[in-house]
């Protein structure tokens, strides 16, 4: 016959309760692709570009990148202390695939993967803080992407019901943007300076080349 104090001895070894040895998935932080410390704000600056974007979850590293005619938004729920930023270089582009890889250059996709990976990560839509930046015309050209990155944020935010807590858009000068995740503060500072024109020159390059791979295959940008 079994002795019932092995039972008891057992159980207080392990602990007045079961343990649950089920290992639990832990999301990890998406960072950007170009990460280094800056000895001014004394942390890891993680520097986004087109088509990028970065997930932090509560991080004292910093999510930095350069506009033009292109949007970044900022969303951070403050109870979960995470957040991230993304930069879209046009509004969406009707008949390219989700696997694309051009895809993230587009709104579209871009704001339903930096929202979708902030849920993950504890984020709750009715806390999200939301906060956008750039869509300036910053080059002379009949076509102001710009503008219609607007038009396509506006409408996104109002079709999935969240709140544009701050916005700096529009105007004739590209931004440099710096977002603490973290607690959600945005700081932005206008580049004036002769050289930062090439910001915009670059944002035309990269949207004419882009233009020029997708004629090759009958999708048409707009």
């Amino acid at each position: 016959m079994r002795d019932p104090s092995l039972g008891l001895l057992k159980r207080r070894r392990e602990g007045p309760f079961p343990v649950d040895r089920r290992r639990h998935e832990v999301l990890t932080d998406i960072p950007a692709g170009t990460n280094y410390y800056d000895s001014h704000y004394d942390t890891m600056v993680h520097k986004i570009n087109e088509g990028g974007f970065c997930v932090l979850s509560r991080s004292s590293h910093i999510i930095m990148t350069t506009l033009g005619s292109c949007i970044s938004v900022c969303m951070h729920d403050p109870e979960a202390r995470v957040g991230g930023m993304n930069h879209f270089l046009l509004p969406e582009c009707r008949g390219a695939g989700a696997g694309n890889n051009l895809s993230m250059r587009y709104g579209i996709n871009a704001m339903e993967t930096l929202f979708n990976e902030v849920i993950k990560r504890g984020g709750k839509k009715s806390r999200l803080v939301v906060k956008a930046f750039g869509a300036g015309k910053v080059i002379n050209i009949s076509n102001d992407i710009g503008a219609r990155n607007q038009l396509f944020l506006k409408q996104y935010i109002a079709d999935e019901g969240l709140k544009l807590a701050r916005e700096d858009l529009g105007g004739n000068f590209p931004r440099s943007v710096i977002f603490y995740p973290s607690t959600g503060k945005a700081f932005v500072r206008i580049l004036r300076r002769a050289s930062d024109v090439r910001i915009g020159e670059q944002e035309e390059r990269f949207r004419k080349k882009i233009s020029d791979e997708f004629s090759a295959s009958d999708i048409k940008l707009f």
